[in-house]
């Protein structure tokens, strides 16, 4: 049969087994997406599907659902399936609050299987607490697809693992495999680094044999003419088995050479000079900020300030106000202030903003500031390598389209990040570039993220929206302290390539800078 598709429902088997998917093979325009092995999951499991932003995770949920029927191999489903999809705000609910209500309406149904997508995505830290212990009772079978770290190491019992096109099972804790992937990695690059190390050896060794084969074949400085017109083929011969001996040497290295380098993505950090100047104490600030929203209030004479080289987690329930204080300071609210050097790049979900008939490259090129080897290694941090440069927007996945939407802020000519939920449906690698570029940003930064660990990563200090307040803990998230260092060096730095140097500010830049290197240690 040339298309060989099996989906087939099984009542009252007396096996446990409820999925059983075997030589799955997806393609998408004529092109690989993955292809599977076995997979198999029964009552009780918990599954975490984890891989990249568009390996093919939500795909193969549908084919498990029986909304997507064009594969190649079989799926084998026993019983009732309900799939959650990802979530989008709408226009009276946020993102959070429309996928409780789907997941609760879900479990109220008591599927066999359940599959949910990105179910974490957008809740804060309470309605996360309950979704964890939520899936945990679940009694019946679980997919999970989540980037979500800390929900995948307390639910997941096993995981369907998609890399380089390729599904595979790993039966045991998300933590475990994420130990035992970390072991893998080291193992494989110190085997690379011992093969160049050898096959390095070998070659000087040749290099060292094919010189001596030189020196063999000109004869010694003492020879006469006579005697060196006598020896010519003794010596060419000798050279020669030299030579032999030498090409050996190199082949036996290229032989020896077998393990591949682990890829590991270069960071790339902004210094100040690629960021537009700001002048002045404060970058943000408001004072007695009253907030309502839909006649309801959200705030009440919130007064907060944000200095240059901050980075601010700002922390809330869902629907508490956290996008609404995000646009109130964007629209320049009457008790808001934006200092005049501030240069804002805004990350929001709406990826509508995305030219859909626009290639990666032409969007990424519009975008940056920084000159095309930078953009495309930031690229390369986050996933977007060169197999993505000609692909168009609209054929990426929602979560590479996330990715691009934020990597075309991240290069762009800001001084001042306002980043609303940033790490929602980012693959595990781009979660760690993201927070990486992040701590090393010579800028300021505001942003709202439920995912608790980058939180921490990131964060030097946290606004908290509670019952209509805004606070600012005492015990903030434990980030690289920020301070005036980075305002002061460019300043610094922009003294320095003046055309007349001021030595009296320069010498006075040069104690505020050594100041703030010993308040902050």
């Amino acid at each position: 049969m040339s298309n060989q598709r099996f989906l087939r429902f099984f009542k009252g088997d007396v096996t446990l087994t409820q999925i059983l998917i075997e030589h799955l093979h997806k393609t998408i325009a004529g092109q690989p997406l993955f292809t599977t092995d076995r997979l198999t999951a029964q009552t009780g499991d918990r599954v975490g599907i984890v891989g990249a932003n568009g390996a093919g995770k939500t795909t193969l949920a549908r084919i498990i659902a029986h909304q997507e029927p064009d594969f190649t191999g079989t799926c084998r489903v026993d019983g009732t399936v309900i799939r959650v999809p990802q979530i989008a705000p709408t226009a009276d609910k946020s993102g959070g609050q429309s996928m409780l209500a789907r997941v609760r309406t879900a479990l109220a149904q008591r599927p066999a299987v359940l599959i949910l997508d990105e179910p974490s995505a957008n809740l804060d830290d309470r309605h996360q607490r309950w979704l964890t212990q939520t899936l945990q009772h679940f009694s019946g079978l679980l997919l999970l697809i989540s980037h979500d770290r800390a929900l995948l190491n307390a639910v997941a019992t096993k995981l369907w693992v998609v890399a380089d096109q390729h599904y595979t099972q790993y039966n045991g804790t998300f933590a475990a495999y994420e130990l035992a992937t970390q072991r893998q990695e080291a193992n494989q690059l110190a085997a690379y680094q011992r093969e160049h190390r050898e096959q390095h050896a070998l070659e000087i060794a040749a290099q060292h044999r094919r010189e001596k084969a030189n020196r063999v074949r000109k004869g010694g400085r003492n020879l006469t003419a006579a005697e060196r017109g006598n020896s010519r083929s003794l010596r060419e011969a000798t050279a020669g088995k030299i030579d032999r001996s030498a090409r050996a040497m190199v082949e036996r290295a290229n032989r020896q050479t077998t393990t591949v380098k682990p890829h590991q993505a270069a960071s790339v950090k902004l210094v100040a000079t690629d960021l537009p100047p700001v002048q002045g104490k404060y970058l943000v600030s408001a004072t007695n900020l009253v907030l309502d929203r839909g006649g309801k209030r959200l705030l009440q004479r919130a007064t907060f300030r944000i200095r240059p080289g901050e980075r601010v987690a700002l922390d809330g329930d869902n629907g508490s106000g956290k996008s609404t204080l995000l646009t109130a300071i964007l629209t320049r609210h009457p008790q808001t202030h934006l200092a005049p050097s501030a240069r804002v790049g805004y990350f929001h979900q709406d990826m509508t903003e995305l030219a859909t008939d626009q290639t990666v490259w032409q969007a990424m090129a519009a975008a940056t500031t920084l000159d095309p080897d930078r953009t495309r290694q930031i690229m390369g941090a986050f996933g977007l390598t060169a197999r993505f440069y000609d692909r168009l927007v609209g054929d990426l996945s929602g979560g590479e389209q996330v990715k691009l939407q934020l990597l075309t802020i991240l290069v762009s000519a800001s001084n001042l990040l306002i980043l609303d939920e940033p790490t929602n449906y980012l693959d595990l690698p781009a979660l760690k570039a993201l927070a990486a570029y992040l701590v090393a940003y010579p800028g300021t930064v505001l942003f709202v993220a439920h995912d608790q660990t980058f939180r921490q990563q990131v964060a030097t200090r946290t606004l908290e929206i509670r019952q209509q307040q805004l606070r600012d803990p005492a015990q903030t998230a434990q980030g690289v302290p920020a301070t005036d260092l980075p305002r002061l060096r460019f300043e610094y730095d922009q003294l320095m390539q003046a055309p007349e140097l001021d030595q009296e500010k320069l010498r006075q830049l040069r104690a505020k800078i050594a100041a703030a290197q010993r308040e902050n240690g």
